[in-house]
């Protein structure tokens, strides 16, 4: 077996850059992403990031596990109070759908002595952030990502956020309370309620997001890491009362470059069956809020996987099918495109034909070979 491709998984270093806007909301070039919202979503739409962040100077349990989108909103409400009315559309959109606001199109962008603190300070987690983005951290394949090493020293393990939109903050606490020799339990805590879990290797802190910038809540995203490349997220939202689970999702997505904002993530997931690959699945929120699966018939790997035939392979017109489209020779370079990743897989040929191949009961369709005995150059990592 050709384990040339046989690599461990490195942490990235390189830092992401993230423009600021600064006192001039209006320059901001990063996107929500968002569509216009209904009139009858906007009943269940919060009031605000930060109540009175107009009046009261926000402190670094305010703001500093906030993700990346929720900071650009807070910054921006400072903003929209004030009735700036955004180029960005969907900046706009996301203001109108509050009943506070009110367009104002000679606001010259004035602001108050605590509204101007308020902006320094989220914008310096705002940099902080930006330097704490999911990258690449492999040429061979574009879904193996990783944050970059020791760039979240910002996040605290305690917080003060409104939660579930009702104008009243949470105190939010993370702590370890049990070390084993396999794993370190932890302990969430939302005002007096508690929740526990386990992870391999710690962060010891948490990330707010917002799933759906069209209802009231926030969400707690806890990012695990476990042995060789195992990384996982685990969800809760707090519903004024206890803190309920919505699920885990493979992958760190407690992040904007996951989590669009309108109620879906995607997220890394790894399949062995063909080669060790990573492709994107998608979940969504359901109507209780929690996090469900969407599968695709095909998943695309990106970028394709050269192999090289090692036996005589038939290329065949359709999962399933006994219709044979192309022989692939010994020796002749094949490209992995994705495919199913329990046992379908979709080749092209270096001259651009195209058909399908799969692994039933560790044999490759076609042959009576192992697929490890029949093809060199593909992806075996941890």
């Amino acid at each position: 077996m050709d384990r040339r491709c046989k690599l461990g998984l490195v942490l990235g270093i390189a830092a992401w850059s993230l423009m600021v806007a600064g006192c001039s909301a209006i320059e901001d070039t990063s996107s929500i992403d968002r569509s216009e919202p209904q009139k009858a979503q906007k009943e269940l739409v919060r009031d605000y990031i930060f109540k009175d962040s107009d009046t009261t100077l926000l402190t670094e349990a305010n703001v500093s596990n906030l993700d990346g989108r929720l900071l650009e909103l807070a910054r921006n409400e400072i903003f929209a109070r004030h009735g700036l009315i955004f180029k960005r559309k969907d900046l706009q959109s996301f203001f109108e759908a509050k009943s506070w606001y009110k367009p104002d199109p000679n606001y010259g962008g004035s602001l108050t002595v605590q509204e101007k603190k308020n902006i320094a300070l989220i914008q310096k987690v705002e940099q902080l952030s930006a330097h704490n983005r999911l990258e690449q951290i492999w040429e061979e394949d574009y879904h193996v990502l990783e944050y970059p090493s020791d760039m979240d020293h910002y996040k605290r393990k305690d917080a003060l956020v409104d939660l579930d939109g009702d104008g009243t903050a949470e105190q939010i606490q993370m702590s370890v309370h049990e070390i084993n020799e396999d794993d370190i339990k932890w302990q969430l805590t939302v005002n007096q309620q508690h929740i526990s879990g386990s992870m391999r290797y710690p962060t010891e802190y948490f990330q707010i997001v917002d799933a759906d910038i069209n209802d009231s809540y926030f969400e707690i995203a806890i990012e695990n890491y476990g042995e060789d490349a195992a990384r996982w997220t685990e969800y809760y939202y707090y519903n004024g009362h206890s803190i309920v689970p919505m699920g885990e999702i493979d992958g760190l997505t407690g992040n904007r470059e996951a989590m669009d904002g309108k109620g879906g993530v995607n997220a890394s997931i790894q399949a062995y069956t063909l080669q060790s690959w990573y492709y994107l699945e998608e979940f969504h929120l359901d109507k209780d809020h929690l996090w469900q699966r969407t599968p695709k018939a095909f998943y695309a790997m990106e970028p394709p996987t050269p192999w090289i035939a090692k036996v005589r392979v038939p290329l065949y017109k359709s999962p399933g099918s006994k219709d044979i489209v192309k022989w692939v020779e010994p020796g002749e370079k094949v490209f992995f495109l994705g495919g199913d990743p329990e046992k379908t897989g979709k080749l092209r040929t270096e001259e651009g034909s195209t058909g399908w191949i799969w692994v039933q009961e560790g044999l490759l369709s076609g042959t009576s070979q192992d697929i490890n005995d029949c093809f060199d150059g593909r992806l075996l990592y941890g």
